[in-house]
C-alpha cells in the first residue's frame, strides 16, 4: 500500500498541466511522440517486439500477454530534462518535467496442466501518444505598416486506453489490442503590432482539435528451442493506422494580453466549427531475441512508420517516414537461490539509432541514445508470501537533430517503475 500511495504521488505531479517543456517540434504531426514502452524496454534500448517478463507488461506487443506469470500492476514515470540549441550555440533553452508514462494491470487466464507456465494472459492500462506543448516567438516588419510581433503556442496530447489479451499454443503466441485513442490540441496564434505612440490590441487566432478512434494493434512472438535452457524468439507487431475523428472548434478574435500571459477577449470576429480526420499512418516492428533462461537477454528490433501519409483535415505537414533500430541485452548473474542480493538484480543496456518523423530545414531529423538501468526485486516481508516486487530504472541520454538541422534537443531521462505482483485467485487449503 505504501508503494501504491507514493507512485500515486508521482502520477499526480506529472499530470501534463505540471509540465514546463517548451519543444517547438511538438507543432508537427499530433505532436511530440511518448517513448511510452515499460522502463524494463526502456533500460534496453527500447527492445519490445521480441521480448517477455512474467512480471512487467509489454503493452508494445501483445503476444506477450501469454507469457504473464502472475497477477502484476505495473505502473511508470519519467522526468526529463531538455536542452534545445541551435548549430552555432548562440540560442539555447532548457526545460524540465515530470511525466506520467503507463499504468497497466496484466492477469494470467490458463496455465499450463502443471501450473508452471502461463498459456493466455490479458492486459489493460492506459498510456499517453503524444504532446503538444511550445512557445514561439517570432519578429518580422510589414513594408509601410510597422513590426509586427507574433507569439505561436501549442498545448495538449493525445492518450490512449488499451485491453488486449495474448495466449500461447507450442511456441506460437498471437495476442492482440483493442483501445481508444483520445485527446486534444489546442493551437493559438497572437499577432500584434508593438508602438510606442499608438496602442494596438492583439490579434488571437485559436483552434482547438479533439480527437477520438477506436484503435487495433495486434503482434506475434515465436520460440525457437535451442536446447533446455537456451532459445531464440522472433516476435512481429504493428498496425494499420486509418481515419480519426476529429471536431476542431475555430476562434478569431481582437484580445489583451493581461500580465498573466493570457488573452482576455475585446471582440469576437469569427467563430465556426469545422468536421474532419485526421489520417494515422500504419506502423510495424520486427525483432529477434537469443535469450538463456533467468539469466542472459540479447535482443535487436526493426521499426518502421509510414508518417508521410499522415493528413491534418487533408492537408500534408512536414513529415516524413520513421525508422529506428534498437539493440538492448538484460544480464542476472544468479536469479535463483542468490544469498547476494546484488547477483539477484537484473542489470540492462541498449542503444537506439534512426530517423524521427519531424523534416525542419528540409532535414529529417536524426536520433541517437544510449540507456542503461536495473531492476532491483523487493523482499517479501515473510516466507509465506506471495507478493513479488520490482522496482525497475533506466537513464537515457538522447539526441534529436544535428549540426545541420535547425535546431537540435539534446535530452537526459530518468524513468522510475514499479511492478507489483501477488498470485490470486487461489483456492484455499486451510481456514
Amino acid at each position: 500500500p505504501r508503494w501504491a500511495l507514493f507512485f500515486s504521488g508521482l502520477i499526480f505531479l506529472s499530470l501534463p498541466g505540471k509540465s514546463q517543456v517548451n519543444s517547438p517540434f511538438s507543432r508537427f504531426g499530433i505532436g511530440d511522440l511518448y517513448n511510452s514502452r515499460n522502463v524494463s524496454s526502456k533500460a534496453m534500448g527500447g527492445i519490445a517486439t521480441a521480448y517477455t517478463d512474467q512480471q512487467s507488461i509489454n503493452f508494445i506487443n501483445p503476444a506477450a500477454y501469454s507469457k504473464i506469470g502472475f497477477t502484476t500492476f505495473d505502473v511508470g514515470v519519467e522526468t526529463e530534462v531538455r536542452t534545445l540549441s541551435n548549430p552555432d550555440g548562440t540560442e539555447t533553452y532548457q526545460s524540465a518535467n515530470m511525466i506520467f508514462n503507463y499504468a497497466a494491470l496484466g492477469v494470467p487466464l490458463l496455465k499450463d496442466k502443471k501450473k508452471t507456465k502461463t498459456l493466455w494472459g490479458l492486459a489493460f492500462g492506459v498510456r499517453p501518444v503524444s504532446r503538444v506543448r511550445y512557445n514561439i516567438q517570432s519578429f518580422s516588419r510589414l513594408p509601410g505598416i510597422d513590426s509586427i510581433q507574433t507569439e505561436f503556442r501549442g498545448t495538449g496530447g493525445t492518450y490512449r486506453g488499451f485491453i488486449g489479451t495474448g495466449f500461447s499454443v507450442g511456441g506460437l503466441s498471437l495476442g492482440i489490442n483493442a483501445g481508444y485513442l483520445f485527446g486534444q490540441q489546442d493551437i493559438n496564434t497572437f499577432r500584434s503590432i508593438p508602438n510606442d505612440s499608438v496602442f494596438y490590441y492583439t490579434a488571437n487566432f485559436n483552434s482547438k482539435t479533439s480527437l477520438n478512434k477506436f484503435t487495433v494493434d495486434a503482434g506475434m512472438q515465436y520460440e525457437l528451442k535451442l536446447s533446455k535452457k537456451h532459445l531464440i524468439r522472433i516476435g512481429a507487431n504493428g498496425n494499420l493506422g486509418g481515419d480519426v475523428k476529429a471536431e476542431r472548434d475555430i476562434l478569431s478574435q481582437t484580445s489583451f494580453l493581461n500580465g498573466t500571459g493570457t488573452a482576455d477577449s475585446i471582440d469576437v470576429v469569427e467563430r465556426s466549427k469545422l468536421f474532419g480526420n485526421y489520417t494515422l499512418p500504419a506502423s510495424y516492428t520486427l525483432g529477434i531475441a537469443f535469450e538463456t533462461m533467468d539469466k542472459f537477454f540479447l535482443s535487436a528490433e526493426y521499426e518502421k512508420t509510414s508518417w508521410s501519409d499522415f493528413r491534418n483535415f487533408g492537408q500534408s505537414d512536414q513529415l516524413a517516414d520513421a525508422n529506428m533500430l534498437r539493440v538492448g541485452a538484460q544480464f542476472i548473474p544468479q536469479a535463483i537461490g542468490g544469498r547476494n542480493y546484488f547477483k539477484t538484480v537484473a542489470y540492462r543496456a541498449g542503444f537506439f539509432t534512426g530517423k524521427d518523423y519531424i523534416v525542419a530545414g528540409g532535414q529529417q531529423l536524426p536520433t541517437f541514445g544510449i540507456t542503461i538501468g536495473a531492476g532491483f526485486p523487493v523482499k517479501r516481508y515473510n516466507a509465506y508470501s506471495t507478493q513479488f516486487s520490482t522496482i525497475n530504472t533506466s537513464f537515457e541520454y538522447g539526441r534529436r537533430g544535428d549540426g545541420s538541422t535547425p535546431y537540435f534537443e539534446n535530452y537526459f531521462r530518468i524513468n522510475i517503475g514499479l511492478a507489483l505482483s501477488d498470485i490470486w485467485f487461489i483456492k484455499r487449503q486451510y481456514d
